[in-house]
């Protein structure tokens, strides 16, 4: 554990129950509020409706997070049933929650990574008309590749045999929430397209935070496992922060910028983390990216990310070099890249012999 003063580490190992309270009441009655609000018949509720929907989402995917590293609770079946509630919220209850949290947990032990198959190999795979839909729809920045990620875990049990066990459980998942989307389509059809638009501006914000943060190598699930030092993840984590000038506003985002931080200390809660940003680094530390320094590079390598892997960043005299840094694709503790035994993808060789015959 790196040296922190014993006043936060106290603070740390004692949960704070009445800020997470009001934090998850934010989520869990913003949410409600903002259904009522997308249904009302004033525009200025449908549009109050829309930017809090987008913001309860976008804290329940985070608290997903919280509930992963156990940071709310010292009770891990509380931890568990508070991870289950916002992976329903956020659309993402179609994969087990256990194996999603051990796949992140993956991600810190081993400090890389993992996927069970390539984004790029699985576009590869698609009819050139198919494939060059979801490259129009991600320069559009539609998260084409996201919802498909997501009705891959939730169909895959009825397409092979890898998530059999799931069938009933995902049946059920499906039957609840479809009927929960016709019941508000039946009360109001707009309420179900400003939902829509809220859901896709909750996965760019999402997959623009989770984009920057890593240069891990990224590999393939069952495959021999490279011991990478700390100092490595360190290097190859960054911390892209709303704002250095002002710290309260990385509270729009649940502070999940202070990434190396979060890294330093897995279990240290969202509150806290500014407090151990402070104690761990000065000012001006190499890996802060502001994510002011990050939209240009998010819009320039929007498709690009697709079939590449995250790229590099380059150490100069003048601070980070950062042109070459593509990002990653998907959001890693929303989505099970799961072994898909009913698709068969073609490698990025197995396209290029096919192309030269």
């Amino acid at each position: 554990m790196p040296a922190i003063s014993n006043t936060l580490t106290a603070r740390i190992n004692q949960p704070t129950h009445w800020l997470n309270g009001l934090a998850l009441s934010y989520v869990i009655g913003g949410y409600g509020l903002a259904i009522f609000c997308i249904a009302a018949d004033a525009w200025w509720l449908n549009g109050l409706g829309v930017v809090l929907l987008t913001h309860t989402l976008l804290w329940a995917a985070y608290f997903v997070h919280e509930f992963m590293h156990a940071a709310i609770f010292k009770s891990l079946k509380l931890n568990v049933l508070g991870g289950k509630l916002m992976v329903f919220l956020t659309g993402s209850c179609y994969c087990r929650y256990r194996p999603l949290a051990n796949y992140h947990m993956m991600h810190h032990k081993n400090r890389a990574d993992f996927s069970a198959f390539s984004i790029a190999d699985f576009l590869n795979t698609l009819p050139g008309w198919a494939r060059q839909i979801v490259v129009s729809l991600e320069a559009l920045y539609f998260p084409a590749v996201n919802f498909i990620l997501r009705w891959f875990c939730a169909l895959s049990p009825f397409l092979g045999e890898t998530r059999k066990e799931d069938r009933w459980r995902n049946a059920g998942l499906l039957l609840l929430r479809g009927g929960l989307f016709t019941a508000l389509g039946y009360y109001s059809l707009k309420a179900v397209v400003l939902y829509l638009f809220a859901y896709v501006s909750f996965l760019n914000l999402l997959r623009f935070i989770d984009c920057f943060q890593h240069t891990f190598e990224v590999l393939q699930l069952g495959q021999p496992m490279p011991k990478f030092s700390a100092e490595y993840e360190e290097l190859n984590t960054y911390s892209n922060v709303v704002s250095v000038r002002w710290p309260w506003l990385n509270l729009l985002f649940l502070n999940f910028g202070y990434h190396n931080a979060h890294h330093q200390i897995i279990y240290c809660p969202w509150y806290l983390l500014p407090q151990l940003d402070a104690e761990l680094y000065q000012p001006g530390y190499r890996q802060v990216v502001p994510l002011g320094r990050l939209v240009k590079l998010y819009h320039r390598y929007r498709t690009q990310r697709l079939f590449s892997d995250e790229g590099h960043v380059e150490d100069t005299e003048t601070g980070l070099n950062l042109e070459g840094f593509y990002g990653a694709i998907g959001v890693s503790f929303l989505v099970l890249r799961e072994p898909l035994d009913w698709l068969k993808l073609k490698t990025a060789e197995e396209n290029n012999q096919l192309s030269a015959v």
